[in-house]
C-alpha cells in the first residue's frame, strides 16, 4: 500500500520509524513549515522533518502553511491508498479525509471515546487512571470522532509523569498503528462506532492550569506536578515570584493542622501542607534561578518554617 504520513511533533516519530521500516510504499510525509525557535531565532525544520532528512533522505516532505488548492493537487498526485496521520498539529478537512484511495486513519493516545482533545495525556495522570492507551481511528470531520480502527491499553505507573507516559505511548502506538497497516491490507479491518454516552474531552492546556491551589489533596496536587510537565508546569508563589514545583511526593508520616500552603521546614526537608497531608517539595525552580533541589534552594534562599505559600 502507498501511505502518505503526515506529522510534525515527536509523538508521531515512532509511527513513522516503524513505517520507513515496514513494507509499505511511504510515498511523501506532510509536515508543518519550518519555524523560528531559539535565543538565535534560527529556523529549524519540524521533528518530522528532521527525522525524514536524516533517516530516508530522498523522501517528498510537503510544508504547505495552507491546505489549499496546491496542496491539494500534490497530494491527488501521489495515488496513496491510506493517510496516516500522527501529531500533525491541524485538522485535516474532508477535502483531505476523501482524497486516499482506502482510509485516511489518526493515532490518538487514549481509550477512545475518553479524552478526545489535544491533552489526553496530561488528563489521565491529572485524574489518577491507572490505565489509559491509543487508538486508531477512521478519521472523519469530527475531532476524535471517527470509527475505532484498532485499541490496545497501557498501563500508568504509580508515579507516572507525562514525559514518561508520552514516551511510552508514542512507542506502542508506533507499533500499534502497523498492526492497524496490516489489518487494513489484509481486509481484515472491523469499524467500531464510537459510544457519544461514554465521550468525554481533554482541553487544550492553559498557562494558568498550572497553578497550585494548595487547599486540594495532597495526592491530586502530585498528580498536577507529574500531569502538567513540562508545560505549562505546576508553580506557586513566593514573595510574589513565581515559584515552578518540578518534583514532590505526598507523605504520610508528618501530621499537621496548619492551613493549606504552608512552609515545614525540618530535617528531612521542605514540606507543603495541602489540605488533607504535607507534600515533600523535592526539586523546584525560583524564576529567574536554575532548577534545584530544595536543600540547595534552602541553602541559597532561607525562609522561615510557617511561611505560606501562593498569591498571599
Amino acid at each position: 500500500m502507498r501511505i502518505v504520513f503526515f506529522g510534525t511533533g515527536e509523538f508521531g516519530l515512532s509511527a513513522l520509524k516503524r513505517l520507513m521500516n515496514s513494507e509499505y510504499d511511504l510515498a511523501a510525509v506532510v509536515t508543518q513549515p519550518d519555524k523560528k525557535k531559539g535565543r538565535g531565532m534560527g529556523v529549524h525544520p519540524t521533528s518530522v522533518k528532521a527525522l525524514v532528512e536524516s533517516a530516508m533522505p530522498g523522501t517528498d516532505v510537503l510544508q504547505p502553511e495552507e491546505l489549499g488548492d496546491d496542496f491539494m493537487a500534490d497530494i491527488k498526485r501521489l495515488d496513496a491508498d491510506v493517510f496516516v496521520a500522527v501529531d500533525y498539529g491541524k485538522i485535516l478537512p474532508v477535502s483531505v479525509l476523501d482524497v486516499p484511495k482506502r482510509y485516511c486513519i489518526n493515532l490518538h493516545p487514549s481509550l477512545l471515546p475518553k479524552y478526545r482533545g489535544s491533552s489526553p495525556i496530561n488528563q489521565a495522570i491529572l485524574n489518577g487512571d491507572a490505565v489509559t492507551g491509543n487508538t486508531v481511528i477512521s478519521m472523519n470531520e469530527r475531532m476524535d470522532a471517527g470509527d475505532i480502527l484498532l485499541q490496545e491499553e497501557v498501563s500508568i505507573g504509580k508515579r507516572e509523569d507525562a514525559p514518561g507516559l508520552f514516551s511510552k505511548l508514542s512507542a506502542h502506538g508506533g507499533e500499534l498503528m502497523i498492526k492497524t497497516l496490516d489489518m487494513i491490507s489484509a481486509g481484515e479491518e472491523k469499524l467500531i462506532v464510537q459510544e457519544e454516552k461514554d465521550v468525554s474531552y481533554a482541553p487544550k492546556l492553559k498557562k494558568t492550569d498550572g497553578e497550585i491551589d494548595w487547599t486540594r489533596a495532597a495526592d491530586e496536587i502530585d498528580r498536577k506536578v507529574r500531569g502538567l510537565k513540562p508545560w505549562p508546569g505546576a508553580f506557586t508563589y513566593i514573595n510574589g515570584k513565581m515559584l515552578k514545583i518540578i518534583e514532590t511526593e505526598p507523605v504520610f508520616d508528618i501530621k499537621s493542622v496548619k492551613p493549606a500552603g504552608t512552609i515545614l521546614i525540618n530535617e528531612k526537608g521542605l514540606f507543603v501542607c495541602a489540605s488533607d497531608k504535607p507534600i515533600c517539595i523535592k526539586t523546584l525552580q525560583l524564576e529567574g534561578k536554575r532548577t534545584m533541589t530544595s536543600e540547595e534552594f534552602l541553602r541559597g534562599y532561607p525562609i522561615k518554617d510557617g511561611r505560606m505559600l501562593g498569591n498571599v
